[in-house]
């Protein structure tokens, strides 16, 4: 859609437009998007979606219009609660906006679900972009903050992000590329502050790109460049630890572990290319990366097994070539029948 077409639209020209009444009955993630931009580039506009949302959620209870005076006479209690942006700048053909009005009323009474009748509430829904197994994704926030999700993860935020506060948060694997809006960092906005929530640890950061892991009960986090702030949300006392390029830490049971200094934080999104990087990992560590990003089920003829260790560095692209360097290095065999992977 264009987001020029709505630079003059009033709130009679919204509650005659097919997107505008399907965005607010049955919203997307990229229509609810849509809308937004168009409200942040044109403020007058907004005030009219306002309104036109208020309109919708007001109505959705009425019964089917089938007498021309009583949609007449709907459509003249709307006008009058509208106010004076609600009138059109050019006259309107009557019975079209009357059939639209009815259709936009009837549809409204049966899908609208409640708490969609101001955009207010519109803003405040959460906008939830999820990836199914092996699959990535890059989402892009309202500030152009970029998130590149690995399979099987969820991320989330709340409608009218940035307004406040610019707040996600993350279950599974994403690299953050974060826009940095703070000019003085002795005196940072709330706006201005990009925190990242995964379960009880909050990461924030001003600008930067940073690797979180949250699978598990268990939180890693890599930082490639910038500064951020890891704090324990859940602690009597909450301790926070400030991390560095090329730091990385684990955070579980409500703990940090110490700091550990990378050699290569750019191996921190290997994934992001397809690639298994793995240096002195055990069997079980490395299999989990299966189940958790790309579904598959992983069973053992003997727990002892999930210990052995391959030494040194694998790096590879594809999981046929991962479980042939496994196979060969630790002498097990695999037997693999589509998702189900069985070592012995």
């Amino acid at each position: 859609m264009d987001f020029a077409k709505y630079a003059s639209f009033t709130t009679t020209d919204l509650l005659a437009d097919d997107d505008f009444v399907a965005a607010v009955l049955r919203p997307t993630a990229e229509s609810t998007y849509f809308w937004q931009q168009v409200a942040e580039r044109y403020p007058a506009v907004q005030v009219a979606m306002t309104e036109a949302t208020s309109v919708i959620r007001a109505y959705r209870t009425q019964d089917t219009f089938s007498n021309q005076a009583r949609q007449a006479a709907v459509w003249q209690r709307i006008a009058a609660e509208a106010g004076p942006v609600a009138r059109p700048t050019r006259q309107l053909p009557l019975p079209m906006p009357r059939r639209r009005l009815a259709r936009v009323l009837r549809a409204a009474a049966v899908a609208l679900p409640v708490g969609l009748g101001s955009l207010a509430l519109w803003y405040n829904q959460e906008q939830r972009f999820q990836t199914a197994f092996g699959e990535l994704k890059t989402v892009v926030l309202p500030d152009g903050t970029s998130v590149l999700l690995n399979g099987n993860s969820v991320l989330t935020y709340q409608r009218g992000w940035g307004k406040n506060s610019r707040e996600v948060w993350l279950q599974g694997e994403g690299f953050f590329r974060v826009v940095h809006l703070n000019t003085d960092p002795a005196h940072i906005k709330p706006t201005e502050r990009f925190v990242v929530h995964c379960h009880d640890l909050s990461i924030e950061v001003l600008g930067t790109t940073f690797n979180v892991h949250n699978r598990r009960k268990k939180v890693d986090v890599g930082l490639v460049s910038g500064k951020i702030k890891l704090t324990d949300t859940a602690a009597i006392a909450p301790t926070s630890l400030v991390l560095a390029p090329g730091d990385y830490v684990e955070y579980a049971a409500h703990t940090i572990t110490a700091k550990q200094k990378l050699a290569h934080p750019e191996k921190l999104t290997t994934w992001s290319k397809r690639q298994f990087v793995f240096t002195n990992a055990r069997l079980v560590d490395i299999l989990q990366t299966l189940e958790d990003s790309y579904g598959y089920q992983i069973k053992y003829a003997d727990n002892a097994i999930k210990q052995l260790k391959i030494e040194g560095e694998i790096q590879v692209t594809g999981v046929a070539p991962l479980l042939e360097i496994i196979s060969t290095s630790l002498h097990v065999n695999i037997y693999q029948n589509g998702k189900q992977i069985i070592v012995h």
